[in-house]
């Protein structure tokens, strides 16, 4: 069974609490990811991805307001040190695609539920 830390996306894109939606949504359209964190005093506030915003677009809410409105919170976090099933359980447990991951409690990237599957996928061939 691997560690998270082996399958996580490093590096993850970050907005501080204010930035509006729709510029949350550029930001993963150009770097081609579907998740970003969201600060607040410089700490993990929360993650929001494209499923929250296609949440919000379906609700036909403007998408002119401040992604911490959409994001998931309190922030989902786990550490990198945790087992896959941990993470596994975690998924499960708050219905979410993504989670934060911490190391030493700062971020460091964000992984993605199906990281899990994909690294199953090719373990096993």
């Amino acid at each position: 069974m691997s560690k998270i830390s082996h399958i996580l996306l490093k590096n993850p894109v970050v907005v501080p609490a204010g930035t509006k939606l729709i510029e949350a949504a550029k930001l993963m359209k150009k770097n081609k990811i579907s998740s970003v964190l969201i600060t607040k005093n410089g700490r993990i506030a929360g993650i929001i991805s494209v499923e929250d915003i296609m949440g919000r677009v379906a609700a036909e809410v403007s998408i002119d307001i401040a992604a911490e409105e959409v994001m998931h919170s309190p922030e989902i976090t786990i550490d990198s040190d945790k087992w896959l099933m941990d993470a596994i359980a975690m998924f499960e447990r708050c219905k979410v695609s993504h989670i934060a991951v911490i190391e030493n409690g700062e971020k460091i990237g964000i992984m993605r539920a199906e990281d899990i599957l994909h690294t199953y996928r090719f373990n096993k061939e």
